[in-house]
């Protein structure tokens, strides 16, 4: 496999889009997931990991069904000018072997410190990474810490409580958070009746 220099650009397309949250970060994944398919034999997508203060979040386009990853290429994701690193992007192919070549490169094209991990983030038949699922999940969260913190709490408290309750229900914090919007609104509901 030769990298293209199109992948090439869509990779750092997505991390200059990390950096500047006004990027539209669809349109980049887009144009990289095209880049990633002409490029890579059976590539089957990515996950972006994001920490978010206490949190992961977590964006993928790989299939929620049973896949057969054979191989995986995993990056990590640091703002520029920062030694931080503050996620990571892991690629998935159906075809063992897909990454090495881009491996090999990776370290050079991204300026890495050490070299990226190589196959060694191959998912489980049906497990999923724990964190929260995308930006609507995100959106919900901050909006339930948002309520809590109207009511009284802290923000670091309203996370605290947020957990608190999803532990109490035996729930995800994405489920708890919104089990308290759900309810927030049918609040609202019945009051406005």
């Amino acid at each position: 496999m030769e990298n293209s220099p199109a992948l090439v650009e869509g990779l750092t397309q997505l991390s200059d889009a990390l950096d500047d949250p006004i990027t539209d970060l669809q349109a980049v994944l887009s144009v990289l997931t095209d880049d990633l398919a002409a490029a890579i034999p059976s590539y089957l997508g990515l996950t972006v990991t994001l920490h978010v203060q206490d949190d992961s979040v977590i964006v993928s386009t790989l299939d929620a069904g049973p896949v057969d990853v054979r191989a995986s290429l995993l990056l990590p994701l640091s703002p520029s000018g920062s030694s931080e690193v503050t996620g990571s992007v892991a690629f998935y192919s159906g075809s063992g072997g897909a990454f090495i070549d881009l491996a090999d490169d990776a370290k050079w094209i991204f300026n890495l410190d050490g070299p990226p991990v190589l196959d060694a983030h191959l998912p489980a038949a049906g497990s999923e990474p724990g964190g929260i699922r995308g930006l609507t999940a995100l959106s919900d969260l901050n909006q339930a810490i948002g309520v809590l913190v109207e009511d009284g709490h802290t923000p670091h408290d309203a996370h605290t409580e947020l957990r608190r309750r999803a532990h109490r229900d035996g729930q995800s914090i994405t489920d708890a958070a919104a089990s308290l919007l759900e309810a927030l609104a049918h609040t609202h509901i019945v009051t406005a009746n």
